[in-house]
């Protein structure tokens, strides 16, 4: 990364090669760890992972009978919306209620203008994987509803599919995605293809529609 006259120039490397970006700013985000001095956890033979966190199991339970650990400090997903849910799981698993904590669609927003949205795998952790896909794209302009409430503006919308159609991703830019890659959530985690949303009855005129359109 250097900054010259023209702003500043960052060099990147992915499976496509090497490139350079330019912009007039940057923003840095690096992270954040959870705070595990303080509250006594010293005391308890709890079982911890190299970075720090404590394990858990699939209930949300640590290696100690009736000790729960949900959000930052098990280290799977830092993200508000994975707490609750790991919270509800916990709490059924207390009150004796069948329920488990999938990690397979967990969505990530950057709350920019336009938004950027992204769930399930990526091209990149796929090809790590070994694993074979298919990308479909559609530009978000294929709705006319967003062209008219972007003033213009495009975007793109692609998901990621297995060979035999299952989503196993699904990638956004353009507003509202925060709300949209919802429903590449839901699909992932159950398991749906790409075909399931065509089956839907998608109301007109909306963004949403464009999945159906794939």
């Amino acid at each position: 990364m250097s900054k010259g006259e023209t702003g500043i120039t960052v060099s990147y490397e992915n499976a496509d090669g090497t490139g350079t970006v330019t912009a007039d700013r940057l923003l840095m985000s690096v992270g954040r760890r959870p705070v595990t001095k303080g509250f006594g956890l010293e005391n308890l033979n709890l079982e911890w992972t190299e970075r720090r966190c404590i394990k858990v199991d699939e209930h949300l339970q640590s290696s100690v009978p009736g000790v729960y650990v949900c959000g930052d400090l098990n280290g799977v997903s830092l993200l508000a919306h994975t707490a609750v849910r790991e919270a509800e799981v916990a709490v059924h698993h207390i009150i004796g209620k069948e329920d488990t904590m999938s990690y397979r669609a967990i969505p990530g927003v950057v709350y920019t203008n336009p938004e950027i949205a992204g769930v399930g795998m990526s091209e990149e952790a796929l090809q790590a994987a070994g694993i074979s896909y298919r990308a479909v794209k559609l530009p978000m302009a294929y709705s006319g509803r967003f062209v008219a409430e972007n003033e213009g503006v495009n975007g793109v919308c692609k998901v990621l599919t297995a060979e035999d159609g299952t989503v196993l991703g699904a990638h956004m830019l353009g507003n509202p995605a925060s709300e949209l890659i919802v429903l590449a959530g839901m699909a992932i985690e159950d398991g749906k293809t790409i075909e399931d949303w065509k089956r839907y009855v998608f109301p007109h005129p909306t963004v949403g529609e464009i999945f159906r359109e794939l």
